[in-house]
């Protein structure tokens, strides 16, 4: 990924230029009356939004967001109260969050608008973020990075294409061949494009992937643009790294109707997710209330743990984290029992582990207001107490109470919750799913979601699943009057948060191979001694408040993959999988072009190990847009890693299947 931050502003009087090309970012004489020509009126928005269920514009240069904030204003006036706007976005020189304040408030009749966007407006972190506004209604997908290398990784279709940025003559990098293929491949018959510039690579470009072109009248001193109309006959296709088995299953055309398997974290974000789409779900769990296993914590700390170089894995979990974070902040705000934005500490246990955070806050690869590097000193001054050393701060980072959160994304009016119901088999008949209880009740739905942890292998269609529990222990007290204060999460060997309700909760083992429940003195002694490690005197407190006092504790399961990372999307059938990729076992490389299969309305949201809180409502979010056929919330490399087929295309390559 890029190495870069927030580019500032040079002004032209109100007009903000970009020094690095020598270009302004908008018309010197009227930009918003430029943007509403270029783009709004030579793409017929006005007509177009009046009779559209859902509709997808996309552009090639984010700037101060003018023409996103355009889009955003005309789809009100024009739409129905139930229509959708996606709007993405790719954007590699960011500008800063000031400047975005200073340009935007050239456009007071966008004020109403542009103060939300000003609110989400993202740190400068390389990668996919998504943004949602009146009440989702609005969908705002912004990619920092190079417009290249973002629109190869993105998962959509287009129904209108802003071509703007800085003019082709001081910005050739951006208008070349590799751009042109990409707004091709996202585009459909009847897409359309617009823009400012009249250009002959533009034209050139345009035309050799399929859309027709014309000149049209400029807006100001440009007399002519160019517009035109996607006429190409194409296949669905992929972005060119992804190999065929990852394809995705076409969108869901059948009635709106979920069963979501398991309460916890996953679960519940996943039912929300569907929910607020106007999916009518029915969210099953087999204890008697939800978030009763591994969500049920009383705390838990909201972070991501980043190598110094970004590779998929962290970068998937660095979205996770942003996303949470972002959504964490914009619903529950106010709601201080479930959500804590008081940061998070990350401290080195060693001295091998204070030179990596060192070289990570040197890198370049992480913007300072997602994480940043503090002597011990100042690490002891944010936690209120003292800590034992230098460390990584995470500001945007923070504690929920998981039970609470749950119970929050279920009080949706779409989702019912049905507890002390077991799910025993799966059935797919008629275009719907039969889900069979302990009972031998069948609940029926056009989609079924497995997000029950390791009880996913009980089910024949995904019993293959290399899943695994690993049990951990937390240790609570039930006051902490006398106790030491602590103002931000410490983490490092173990973790602890600030009070909530009196109580600290600290913890925790990891203990594989081990099912028992039961609550262990050894359990609690591990837990002090990893806080004493890292705060000493925050540390000495609980353990003499442990020799008077009962520590309470909790015994929860991670369910875990292989590979440490989430199991979230279409569930393959296993056998077809083996037949159709079989030559893998004899040639990693063989390009095989077989489209996989799927269970049709299957998907899984698994394995999220001690990172829930990050990655959870990504995922959610992730099985929803692709029901829904929305643009996707992450890059497509990254959505494979994901891949619930993942594990048999690797097995077969190395044989073992």
């Amino acid at each position: 990924m890029p190495k870069f931050s927030s580019t500032k502003l040079h002004w032209l009087a109100d007009t903000p230029t970009s020094a690095l090309f020598d270009d302004i970012y908008f018309s010197i004489d009227d930009g918003l009356a430029e943007t509403k020509h270029v783009f709004l009126d030579n793409n017929q928005l006005t007509e177009r939004f009046a009779t559209t269920v859902s509709f997808t514009i996309a552009e090639t240069g984010f700037g101060t967001g003018l023409n996103f904030l355009a889009a955003w204003k005309l789809f009100n006036e024009q739409s129905a109260a139930d229509a959708k706007l996606h709007f993405i976005s790719v954007e590699k020189y960011p500008i800063t969050k000031s400047d975005l304040v200073k340009a935007l408030a050239l456009w007071p009749e966008l004020s109403m608008f542009s103060e939300q966007l000003i609110v989400q407006y993202p740190s400068p972190s390389p990668g996919f973020h998504q943004l949602f506004f009146d009440d989702g209604r609005i969908t705002l997908t912004l990619m920092l990075g190079d417009a290249v290398d973002c629109y190869r990784q993105l998962d959509a279709q287009v129904d209108a294409w802003f071509l703007d940025g800085f003019t082709p003559a001081k910005n050739p990098e951006m208008w070349c061949p590799e751009l042109f293929q990409q707004v091709g491949r996202l585009s459909k018959p009847e897409t359309t494009f617009s823009t400012f510039t009249c250009a002959g690579v533009v034209k050139r470009g345009m035309r050799d992937v399929g859309f027709t072109v014309k000149k049209v009248t400029g807006f100001g001193r440009k007399r002519e643009m160019f517009v035109g109309t996607f006429t190409a006959d194409k296949p669905d296709s992929l972005p060119p790294e992804s190999p065929a088995w990852a394809r995705l299953p076409l969108k869901h055309s059948g009635e709106k109707t979920a069963i979501v398997i398991g309460a916890g974290i996953a679960g519940c974000s996943t039912a929300h997710s569907l929910a607020k789409r106007g999916w009518k779900v029915t969210l099953v769990d087999k204890n008697s209330q939800i978030a009763a296993e591994g969500s049920g914590n009383h705390q838990g700390a909201l972070y991501a743990k980043l190598p110094i170089e970004p590779i998929p894995t962290s970068r998937i979990h660095l979205s996770g984290f942003l996303y949470s974070s972002h959504f964490l902040t914009q619903n529950l705000a106010n709601r201080s029992d479930i959500w804590s934005p008081c940061g998070l500490l990350q401290l080195a246990a060693h001295e091998k582990e204070q030179a990596k955070h060192q070289k990570l806050a040197e890198s370049g690869n992480y913007p300072n207001s997602v994480v940043r590097y503090v002597e011990q000193r100042e690490a002891s001054d944010i936690a209120g107490t003292a800590v034992s050393n230098s460390g990584l701060f995470f500001p945007e980072a923070g504690w929920v109470t998981p039970p609470l959160l749950c119970q929050w994304l279920c009080e949706h009016p779409n989702i019912t919750v049905m507890t002390n119901t077991q799910i025993d088999r799966l059935v797919r008949d008629d275009h719907q799913w039969h889900c069979y209880t302990q009972h031998g009740q069948a609940l029926s739905a056009a989609v079924t979601v497995i997000a029950s942890a390791a009880d996913s292998v009980s089910f024949e269609q995904t019993n293959h699943l290399p899943v695994q529990n690993i049990r951990g222990q937390v240790s609570i007290t039930n006051e902490h009057s006398g106790l030491p204060a602590l103002k931000t999460v410490l983490c490092s060997e173990g973790y602890i948060s600030p009070p909530q309700e009196g109580r600290y909760c600290f913890g925790a083992t990891f203990d594989l191979k081990d099912a028992a429940m039961d609550i262990r003195e050894s359990g609690h002694q591990h837990n002090l001694e990893k806080i004493s490690n890292m705060a000493p005197h925050l540390g000495t407190a609980l353990t003499q408040y442990h020799s008077q006092n009962t520590l309470n504790g909790r015994v929860g399961f991670r369910c875990a993959s292989p590979d440490k990372l989430p199991i979230v999307g279409p569930a393959p059938v296993y056998s077809a999988f083996i037949e159709d990729y079989a030559r893998l076992r004899h040639d990693a490389k063989n390009l095989i072009d077989t489209a996989p299969q799927h269970h049709q309305g299957l998907f899984v949201n698994l394995a999220h190990g001690s990172k829930g809180l990050i990655s959870c409502p990504i995922s959610g979010e992730l099985i929803a847009a692709m029901l829904e056929n929305e643009p996707l919330p992450l890059e497509k490399e990254l959505i494979d890693k994901l891949n619930p087929a993942r594990f048999i295309i690797k097995n077969l390559i190395r044989r073992a299947i």
